[in-house]
C-alpha cells in the first residue's frame, strides 16, 4: 500500500493586491486559529509557509502568543522558517538569496529550530544554481512547483537536482501545486473529483512508494481534524493516508537510491504558468532593488568591517532591517511586480528606507573615518571594498572653490562634471561667541575620473593642489565620433556605426525598438496587428579628452500613444524622448551606456535592439554563481497549448550579463537592474520596460484562458494599474563588449567586476553640509587620533571573486570573505593576507565548519570566517 503524506500548511502572501498590512490584519485570526488547533490537537501539524517574517508579524502584535509558538516549534507540530521572505528566484542578486536564508534562519531561532527545508512553493520558476546556493546554506533539498517538465527535465517528481558544479539536493517537486488538497475533506465527491486523480497523476510519474500531497492555498486556515480526517479516508483507500511534514517526507525520499538527476534551470510553462516575460514589467522596483542590493554588498558592509578596525561602529542590525525592507519585495509577486499600485507604493517606500539607512551608516563612517585621521578639506579619502588591490578608474567627487587644482597622487585625470553653486551673502554662523553673519563665495564640486591605486579592503588619501591652471575636463568637440583602443564610433543621421581596432565596421550596431503592449503586469503580450517601430536618435554633442570621450545622442518620437491607436482605432500620438550617452575610457573594451527616457506613452515595450553582425541562435547568460547555456526559439511550435499552459516564448531572464556566441567572436551586454533580454535572427534585445494597465487581463495571445492574479475568478474584479505604466523620466545603464575568440566566462565576469565598481570617497568640508545628508547633524566625538595615508585590512590573491565580504550574524567580532568562482574550472587560492586577524575558519553560509579548501570547485563559492 502506498503512503500518501499529507502536508497541512498555508501559502502566506505578505503583498498582492492586497497590503502586507492587510495580510498582516488577516494573520491575527488565521494564526491564533492554527496555534488553538495544535495545542489541541497533539497529533495535528502544520507548515507556516517557510518564511519567517509573516511569525514575527503575528508575534509583535500577538507576544502573548510568544510561549505557544516556542512550544509547537519544539515539538515539530509547528514548522518555521527556514527564509525571511519566499524570495523570487531570478530577479536578486546571488547574495540576497543567501541573506535570505541566513537571516531568516537566525530569526526562526527565537522561536526554535527552523524548517530544514528550502521551500519554495509559488515561484515562478527557478535559477540552474538553487542547489548550489542551497547547499552552501546547509540546506540538503528544495519543496517547489513551477517551471518543470517531466517530459524534458526529467521524468518524476522526485529527483536529485545538481547545480552547475558539484553540489546536490534532494528536489520534491509539488506536481499540482501547493493547493492541491485545499479545503481537504472525506466526502465522496472530495475525494473521486480532487484527490483521488491528484494522487494518480502523481503515481503516474514516480515508482515511489511514498507520495506527497500539499492540503493548503492561498492565506487558508488550518485545516481542523486533519489526522482524523486521514484515518478515516484510509479505512476505505487503497492508499495509506498520514499527516506528515515536509522534512519527513524529505527523510524518507533520502533513503531511495534510485532517484533520477536533472542539471538546469527550470523556466518551462507546462503543468502551471511561469511567467517567462514577468521580467521587464515594473522596471522602477526592479532597478531600485538592484541599487540598494549593490549598496549593502559593495559598500555599506565592507566599510563597516574597515571601521571597526578604527573602532568606528554602527549597529548591525541597522544592515540587518535595510535588508529585511528589501527583502520584504523580494518575494516572487512583489519582485515580479505583478501586484497592486498600492503595494508598489509600498516596496517602493520600503527600499528608499533601505537606501536612506545605507547612506547614512556611509556618511557616518566616511566623516569619521576624516576625523580619525585628522583630514582637511584639501583632502580626500578614497576607499577600496574588495580584497584585491585597485588600479583603475574611479570617479572621485569633492567641493572647491575653483577647477585650477590637481590629485597630487594621480597621473591620469579628467573632469567629467562640475556642479556650480552661486555664492551667498548674509548667512549665519553659529560660534561659541554667539551668532555671526558672514559672506559665501561661489564654489563647484567637482567629478574627476581618476586612475588611482588602493590597497585591498582600504583606503587611500589623496590631496588636493592648486595650480595655476584648469584641471583637463571633457571638452566639446565638432567630431561627430568618439575613439580609445578599442573601438571607433560615429553617429550619422541616427546610424550609429561601431568599428572595432580590428577595422570590423558594424552599421545601426545601437537601436531602439518600440511595440505596443496589451499584457498585464503578468506577462507582455504583443497587439494583433501592430508591427515594430525602430528608433534612431542622433549625435546631439561629443566631449573628449585625453581619458575619456562620450557622445551624446538624442531623439523625440512621435509614436500611437496608447493600444487603440497601435490598431487604427485612434489617432492618438504620444512621445517618447530618448536620451543615450556613450562613454569609451581609456584602456577599457567596455562601451559604456546611459538611457535616459521620457515616457509619454501607455501600454508598450521599449527595447535596446544591438546588431553586431554575428550570425548565432545561441547565448551565454550569467546565472548566481555561474553560466548557463540557452538556444533561441528558432520556429514556432504547432499545437503548443497541448504541451504548455502559456507558450514558451524565450524571453529570457539574466543575472549580470548576457552573450551571444558566435563561431569567432561574441558579445556581451551588462546590465544595471535591466532583466530581461531575447535573442531574435542574429539580433540581441535588451528590454527596457514594458508598460501596462491592469494586474491581470485574460486571453493574452501568449497565455490563452483565465487573467493571472485573481481578476477574472468569481467576485474578483479587474485591478488598473497606472503606475506600471511608468510614465515620466526613465534612467537604463548597461555595458556592451565586443570580444574576438570563444566565450570566456573569468574574462566576461571581471568586466562585470569593472562596470559595476563602486566610488566611495569623501571630503570633510564645510561649504555644503547638504552635499551627504547627515552631514549637518553627525557631531563631532572625542577619539583617538592617528597619521595614516593609506590602509589593507585583508587580501585575497586568486582569480575567484568577491561575493560579499561582512559581518557575521552570530559573532560580534567576526566578518566573512565570500569568494566566488563562476567559471567550469577550478580556481586555486594562491594567498590570504589576514595578518589584522588574530585566526580564520572555512565555513559554509550559515557559518557551519567545514573542511578547509585551497580551492574553489566550478561554479562555487567558498565563505572564510575571520576574527578580529
Amino acid at each position: 500500500m502506498k503512503k500518501v503524506h499529507v502536508v497541512n500548511h498555508t501559502h502566506w502572501d505578505r503583498e498582492w493586491y492586497f497590503t502586507t498590512m492587510d495580510a498582516i490584519l488577516l494573520s491575527d485570526n488565521t494564526f491564533s486559529a492554527v496555534i488553538d488547533e495544535l495545542l489541541n490537537n497533539k497529533n495535528a501539524k502544520f507548515c507556516l509557509d517557510g518564511q519567517s517574517s509573516i511569525l514575527d508579524d503575528f508575534i509583535a502584535r500577538r507576544p502573548d502568543q510568544l510561549d505557544n509558538v516556542k512550544k509547537l516549534v519544539k515539538s515539530k507540530q509547528l514548522s518555521i522558517g527556514p527564509w525571511y521572505t519566499q524570495t523570487d528566484a531570478f530577479f536578486v542578486d546571488e547574495e540576497s538569496f543567501i541573506r535570505n536564508l541566513i537571516i531568516g534562519i537566525r530569526d526562526s531561532r527565537k522561536y526554535g529550530e527552523e524548517m530544514k527545508i528550502g521551500y519554495l512553493p509559488d515561484t515562478f520558476g527557478f535559477n540552474a544554481q538553487m542547489p548550489t546556493i542551497l547547499a552552501n546554506c546547509g540546506l540538503d533539498n528544495i519543496v517547489f512547483w513551477r517551471g518543470i517538465n517531466f517530459k524534458k527535465h526529467v521524468t518524476g517528481p522526485y529527483f536529485t537536482w545538481k547545480g552547475l558544479g558539484d553540489k546536490e539536493i534532494t528536489a520534491m517537486n509539488l506536481v499540482d501545486g501547493y493547493g492541491t488538497a485545499a479545503f481537504l475533506k472525506n466526502t465522496r465527491e472530495y475525494l473521486d473529483e480532487r484527490l483521488y486523480p491528484a494522487i494518480e497523476k502523481i503515481e503516474s510519474l514516480t515508482d515511489s512508494s511514498d507520495l506527497l500531497i500539499p492540503a493548503g492555498g492561498d492565506q487558508l486556515e488550518i485545516i481542523h481534524g486533519l489526522p482524523d480526517v486521514l484515518e478515516d479516508i484510509s479505512k476505505e483507500s487503497k492508499y495509506e493516508f498520514v499527516e506528515s511534514s515536509y522534512e519527513e517526507f524529505r527523510n524518507v525520499l533520502q533513503g531511495k537510491t534510485n532517484l533520477p538527476e536533472y542539471r538546469g534551470e527550470f523556466r518551462e510553462p507546462c503543468t502551471t504558468r511561469a511567467h517567462k516575460s514577468i521580467g521587464s514589467v515594473r522596471y522602477d522596483i526592479k532597478r531600485s532593488n538592484f541599487l540598494v542590493e549593490q549598496k549593502l554588498l559593495r559598500r555599506i558592509e565592507p566599510l563597516i568591517a574597515i571601521a571597526e578596525a578604527f573602532q568606528i561602529k554602527v549597529s548591525h542590525e541597522l544592515v540587518v532591517d535595510a535588508w529585511k525592507k528589501i527583502m520584504e519585495g523580494h518575494a516572487h509577486d512583489s519582485m515580479g511586480g505583478c501586484v497592486s499600485d498600492d503595494v508598489a507604493i509600498d516596496i517602493l517606500h520600503r527600499m528608499k528606507e533601505a537606501n536612506e539607512i545605507a547612506d547614512g551608516i556611509e556618511n557616518y563612517i566616511v566623516k569619521r573615518f576624516t576625523e580619525k585621521l585628522q583630514l582637511t578639506s584639501n583632502q580626500v579619502i578614497v576607499f577600496n571594498t574588495t580584497s584585491k588591490n585597485f588600479k583603475g578608474y574611479k570617479i572621485i567627487d569633492f567641493l572647491a572653490a575653483d577647477k585650477n587644482l590637481r590629485l597630487a597622487e594621480v597621473d591620469k585625470a579628467v573632469l567629467v562634471k562640475a556642479d556650480y553653486f552661486e555664492g551667498k551673502d548674509n548667512l549665519l554662523l553659529e560660534t561659541p561667541e554667539g551668532p555671526k553673519y558672514i559672506n559665501e563665495n561661489p564654489y563647484y564640486r567637482l567629478y574627476v575620473l581618476a586612475d588611482v591605486e588602493i590597497p585591498s579592503m582600504g583606503f587611500k588619501v589623496l590631496n588636493i593642489e592648486q595650480t595655476g591652471t584648469e584641471i583637463e575636463s571633457l571638452s566639446m568637440s565638432a567630431e561627430h565620433s568618439i575613439k580609445n583602443e578599442f573601438y571607433t564610433i560615429n553617429s550619422n543621421n541616427g546610424n550609429l556605426i561601431v568599428e572595432t581596432k580590428d577595422g570590423k565596421k558594424l552599421d545601426y550596431f545601437i537601436e531602439f525598438e518600440d511595440m505596443g503592449n496589451a499584457g498585464d503586469t503578468y506577462d507582455f503580450s504583443p497587439v494583433n496587428g501592430d508591427k515594430p517601430i525602430i528608433l534612431n536618435p542622433d549625435v546631439v554633442q561629443v566631449k573628449k579628452s585625453t581619458v575619456a570621450e562620450e557622445m551624446i545622442l538624442s531623439g523625440k518620437f512621435q509614436v500611437p500613444k496608447d493600444l487603440k491607436s497601435r490598431v487604427g482605432e485612434s489617432s492618438s500620438s504620444g512621445w517618447l524622448h530618448i536620451t543615450l550617452n556613450i562613454t569609451l575610457i581609456k584602456g577599457s573594451s567596455l562601451i559604456n551606456c546611459k538611457v535616459k527616457v521620457d515616457n509619454q506613452v501607455l501600454s508598450h515595450r521599449l527595447r535596446v535592439k544591438l546588431n553586431p553582425d554575428i550570425k548565432t541562435t545561441k547565448t551565454i547568460a550569467s546565472v548566481p554563481f555561474g553560466f548557463i547555456e540557452r538556444e533561441e526559439l528558432v520556429r514556432e511550435i504547432p499545437e503548443w497549448h497541448k504541451q504548455y499552459v502559456e507558450y514558451p516564448i524565450d524571453l529570457e531572464p539574466y543575472d549580470k550579463s548576457v552573450s551571444m556566441i558566435g563561431e569567432t567572436s561574441y558579445l556581451t551586454a551588462f546590465g544595471k537592474g535591466i532583466k530581461e533580454y531575447q535573442l531574435r535572427n542574429n539580433r540581441l534585445y535588451l528590454t527596457l520596460f514594458a508598460s501596462t494597465s491592469q494586474l491581470g487581463k485574460p486571453n493574452l495571445a501568449y497565455r490563452p484562458g483565465r487573467a493571472s492574479g485573481d481578476t477574472t475568478k468569481k467576485g474578483h474584479v479587474m485591478m488598473p494599474t497606472p503606475m506600471a505604466e511608468l510614465i515620466g523620466e526613465l534612467t537604463f545603464e548597461f555595458a556592451l563588449q565586443l570580444s574576438d575568440g570563444a566565450f570566456d566566462e573569468y574574462e566576461v565576469s571581471k568586466s562585470w567586476k569593472q562596470f559595476s565598481d563602486q566610488s566611495i570617497c569623501y571630503q570633510n568640508q564645510s561649504l555644503n553640509k547638504f552635499i551627504h545628508r547627515l552631514d549637518n547633524k553627525i557631531q563631532k566625538i572625542d577619539m583617538e587620533h592617528i597619521n595614516l595615508n593609506e590602509f589593507s585590512l585583508l587580501q585575497a590573491v586568486t582569480k575567484a571573486f568577491d561575493s560579499s565580504f561582512g559581518f557575521s550574524m552570530y559573532e560580534e567580532n567576526a566578518y566573512l570573505l565570500r569568494l566566488s568562482n563562476p567559471t567550469k574550472i577550478s580556481v586555486p587560492i594562491e594567498k590570504l593576507d589576514l595578518n589584522q586577524f588574530t585566526k580564520y575558519e572555512f565555513v559554509n553560509c550559515q557559518e557551519q565548519l567545514i573542511e578547509p579548501m585551497s580551492e574553489i570547485p566550478p561554479y562555487d563559492m567558498v565563505t572564510i570566517k575571520v576574527w578580529r
